[in-house]
């Protein structure tokens, strides 16, 4: 369990650091040029000669501006969790607003967050159901029909807010599941 913990946590270290690769939104226009960061999927983790079976989504983040490390602030209020064609990625620490874009071949999702709220901002699926299901916020998510979760179904994409004591038992159940 610490080496999970510790695990998670150098993940969201080097993500909120920019190590990861990415590539910035064409249409943001963010008043200083942060570094891009990148969702990983949390089963490549597993071997990195492995050949994927699919190619992955790309995934990436603009955060509003630079932040603090998990070190110096603690964990965030709230995580975003995103599935992308049944790859469940790396756990997202909500720092500060931002966008984020998920591109899949032609399928392209469009993911608004603050510190404490997600919200389906455009997508490329025909019926739009995923970006009318509006804010998800950790007060209102107890009183909606999908409670923490946004689907777009046409495009394959689902994205769930927690918060940091959901998102340890969240990650401790997919450890449970690949040691069966």
């Amino acid at each position: 369990m610490k080496k999970l913990k510790l695990l998670l946590l150098l993940a969201m270290c080097l993500l909120l650091a920019g190590c990861a690769m990415g590539s910035k939104e064409p249409d943001a226009a963010p008043t200083q040029a942060p570094a891009a960061t990148t969702a990983i999927p949390a089963e490549e983790s597993a071997s990195p000669d492995a050949a994927p079976t699919q190619a992955p989504a790309e995934t990436t983040a603009i955060p509003a501006e630079e932040s603090a490390s998990p070190e110096e602030v603690g964990p965030a209020k709230a995580y975003l969790l995103v599935t992308v064609a049944g790859t469940v990625y790396e756990p997202i620490p909500l720092y500060e607003a931002g966008r984020y874009t998920i591109r899949r071949g032609e399928y392209v999702n469009v993911i608004e967050v603050t510190e404490d709220s997600v919200r389906m901002a455009e997508s490329t699926c025909a019926n739009q159901d995923c970006v009318e299901q509006g804010l998800v916020t950790l007060d209102n998510r107890d009183d909606r029909v999908l409670r923490n979760m946004i689907i777009c179904l046409p495009n394959d994409v689902g994205v769930e807010l927690y918060t940091y004591e959901e998102i340890l038992e969240v990650v401790a159940g997919y450890a449970g599941g690949q040691a069966e």
